[in-house]
């Protein structure tokens, strides 16, 4: 083993003279005693360990009239590992102070070593990368086993384009430092980092990493970042930011089953969408009502609708597929009727395997023309669904003036419905409704056996739910 030193004066250990010179130390638990001596000329100094001695050559020097080093102090993870109030406190100072804080998550499992022994890798690292980036790294917390948040604030002058830079660096060093033959031992395995960068402006940029977006904590710093922006500063970070999700086709596509408890087969896939990064707008619901504020709704549906009918194709998924899309845009002036059919002809999907599903974000003034929008979509060869019926003001109204396909009912209505009265009796009058008008009733939300079986037992022939198969990018 190699001896390190520094250039110092020591104070704290044994000593065999009074006089100060170079000292050293030895980076490993086996600390031994420092015998040092004084003189000008080089002279040795020694290291007694249990079971070593190491020996370095220095100069000793003359000491100034301070003999305190300073150094800059180095962040320990381990500060704050228990309590998020820090990571909190010192992310609020330095968004105030700088304009822009970065957030970085490092996750990965390990196999059979404690997750104590991660802690003290990770803190490891965090030293080691103190002095390789532009900005640095100031405390951090442990979310979960195997789940880290650092704060990565800015130092000098700092940019987008530094905490870019770090990022690489961090993501580089990483891979490194967990190939060590020393880290290697303990098997840690499947390294992963998310970043966030958050500024007053209200931009939010970020890699890319759909389960992490998700995290509880993430959305806590965007809950925080959105509280300290004014409206007005907001409403113009809301706007970029799906101006932003449209042009640089940030969607990914999800498909959840819709099962036939006829005989457990699949009958036909929901699309749903998700943004593709963390964002504070990756709730579906908040991100379409902002949309609709700033009359983006149009192309972020037929963005939403590109990516399922693309995706759709490429798994080969089979049955009908139900696709969303928002009633008011069907008869606005401006909508672009064929942009749909003309990706189905180039994809090969037959029109008849496709039913929209109306989602009621807005009210329809003018019946007589939506249903002569919704006759020349049937004629076409579509199928008309309405969402979440229960859910909205508007739902019951569509159900008498539209005679649709399919009727799906809202979760709202299905929970717990084995244990409510009041829920039965208005799932059993929409169920014999809808059969009088030929419409096919598809229960959604569906997450308790027992809601499963009085379903089935009513007569829905048709679920959708978590109890039955998740949302998911490859079903």
């Amino acid at each position: 083993m190699l001896g390190i030193f520094s250039l110092g004066f020591f104070r704290n250990g044994p000593a065999d003279s009074q006089t100060e010179g170079v000292t050293g130390f030895l980076p490993c638990s086996q600390r031994g005693t420092l015998r040092r001596i004084s003189g000008r000329a080089p002279q040795r100094l020694t290291f007694t360990g249990k079971s070593m001695e190491v020996q370095v050559t220095a100069l000793p020097l003359i000491p100034q009239q301070s003999t305190t080093v300073y150094r800059r102090r180095i962040p320990r993870l381990e500060d704050s590992f228990s309590d998020c109030s820090y990571l909190f406190l010192k992310f609020k100072e330095h968004l105030k102070s700088s304009g822009h804080a970065g957030i970085v998550a490092l996750n990965f499992a390990n196999s059979g070593h404690g997750m104590e022994t991660a802690g003290k890798a990770i803190a490891l690292f965090i030293r080691m990368m103190d002095k390789r980036l532009t900005g640095r790294i100031e405390g951090g917390y442990k979310a979960a086993d195997g789940e880290y948040f650092l704060l990565l604030v800015p130092s000098g002058d700092y940019c987008e384009q530094h905490f870019h830079e770090d990022i690489e660096v961090i993501r580089r060093e990483l891979r490194s430092y967990f190939s060590l033959s020393h880290i290697k031992r303990k098997t840690f395995y499947n390294t992963e980092t998310v970043d966030a960068l958050f500024r007053l402006d209200g931009v939010f940029l970020s890699n890319r990493d759909e389960e992490n977006a998700d995290n509880a904590l993430f959305r806590a710093f965007q809950e925080l970042f959105s509280a300290s922006a004014s409206p007005v500063v907001q409403q113009s970070a809301d706007r970029r930011e799906i101006e932003e999700i449209i042009a640089n086709g940030l969607i990914t596509p999800l498909f959840q089953p819709i099962i036939s408890l006829c005989d457990g087969s699949v009958y036909g896939y929901e699309a749903l969408s998700r943004v593709s990064r963390p964002s504070h707008l990756a709730d579906p619901e908040l991100l379409f009502a902002k949309s609709g504020e700033y009359g983006l709704t149009f192309p972020l549906e037929r963005l939403c609708r590109r990516k399922a009918l693309i995706r759709a194709k490429e798994l080969g998924i089979s049955g009908r597929l139900f696709l969303n899309v928002c009633p008011s845009l069907l008869q606005a002036n401006d909508h672009k009727r064929g942009v749909t059919a003309a990706l189905l002809d180039e994809l090969g999907i037959q029109r008849s395997s496709i039913t929209f599903e109306l989602t009621e974000r807005t009210l329809i003034e003018d019946y007589e023309l939506f249903n002569r929008v919704l006759s020349y979509y049937r004629e076409q060869g579509y199928s008309i669904a309405i969402d979440d019926l229960g859910s909205g003001y508007a739902g019951l109204k569509m159900l008498a003036r539209m005679e649709p396909d399919y009727v799906k009912l809202a979760r709202f209505l299905i929970c717990d419905i084995d244990a409510s009265s009041t829920r039965q009796a208005l799932v059993e009058a929409l169920v014999t409704f809808c059969g009088k008008i030929g419409a096919k009733v598809i229960a959604e939300g569906v997450e308790r056996e027992e809601e499963l079986d009085y379903l089935r037992d009513i007569g829905v022939t048709l679920c959708q739910g978590y109890l039955l198969a998740r949302p998911s990018a490859t079903p």
